[in-house]
């Protein structure tokens, strides 16, 4: 029986990981990390890196434009897509290109087509083709959303056609650091710098803080996004104007440098060299 643990780089799928790890043999565990089209940071993959290197190997699979699966395959998205071959990477950017929009919080389907498809594929090629059996771990936690608030322990996954296990489902954030402090574990830096999410740099999802945080410390990533934006002609974030017209990215900055509201210019924080509320700093 193999346990494989979806592996971000993030706090809570870093705690799933040593709990898995804690309690099976390690020739049975397999932590599985799908990187995000190329829309991470790379202090996220140097952890990975790190943590593959002196934690625990950590399998890293690129997502790839067969990823999409059948859909895409007609209209205008199947012409957008025969510019591209099916063993072609599908970055984030190619990904929205093909889609004809980037995803949204109601359109989460970079979820699908960069963390989950490429997963399965290696899951299919490296351990189903091989007869094996597996269970499926995932770092959710009940706290984080309402439509998370109600999710079991343990259930049946129809995607993956194994055992899905929330092992940290009851788990604050707080409790998730600890763990991995307790154990010794390095965990991923963007933490000690204020950021909530670090999966994406930046994240669809992210908040007014976060927007000001990678425009403040990392200008390079909403270069990205513009450059990004400009390639396809997409808005990254999709937050309406009242108008219904879609904020660009240099549009989503300046809203994130107002104060409660959207008009108001805030007197601007200066990011401290560590900005912690889980005691990383100590």
């Amino acid at each position: 029986m193999k346990h494989i643990v979806g592996f971000s780089g993030g706090i809570d799928s870093q705690a799933t990981a040593r709990w898995v790890l804690n309690r099976y043999p390690h020739e049975d565990v397999i932590l599985l990390n799908s990187d995000t089209g190329g829309n991470e940071h790379p202090i996220t993959t140097e952890f990975i890196e790190t943590y593959s290197r002196e934690v625990f190997p950590v399998t890293v699979v690129t997502p790839l434009v067969k990823d999409l699966g059948t859909r895409c395959l007609s209209g205008e998205g199947g012409e957008r897509r025969a510019k591209y071959s099916e063993d072609d990477v599908l970055s984030f950017d190619v990904l929205a290109e093909i889609k004809g929009m980037f995803p949204s919080r109601r359109f989460q389907f970079c979820t699908e087509h960069l963390k989950l498809k490429p997963s399965h594929r290696w899951i299919r090629e490296n351990v189903i083709d091989k007869g094996e059996s597996f269970v499926r771990y995932a770092g959710i936690r009940r706290e984080e959303s309402i439509k998370r608030r109600d999710k079991p322990a343990e259930a049946w996954d129809d995607y993956f056609g194994c055992t899905l296990h929330h092992p940290i489902i009851d788990w604050t954030k707080q409790m998730c650091f600890d763990y991995a402090k307790y154990h010794n574990e390095p965990v991923n830096p963007l933490y000690t710098m204020g950021f909530g999410r670090v999966g994406c740099a930046p994240c669809i999802n992210s908040n007014k803080h976060d927007i000001l945080n990678w425009s403040q410390r990392f200008p390079e990533m909403i270069d990205k996004v513009r450059a990004w934006e400009k390639k396809t002609g997409l808005s990254f974030f999709r937050k309406p104007f009242e108008d219904g017209s879609y904020r660009f990215v240099d549009d989503m900055v300046a809203w994130a440098e107002t104060a409660r509201g959207g008009h108001q210019l805030a007197i601007l924080w200066e990011p401290a060299a560590c900005d912690s509320e889980y005691g990383l700093c100590e």
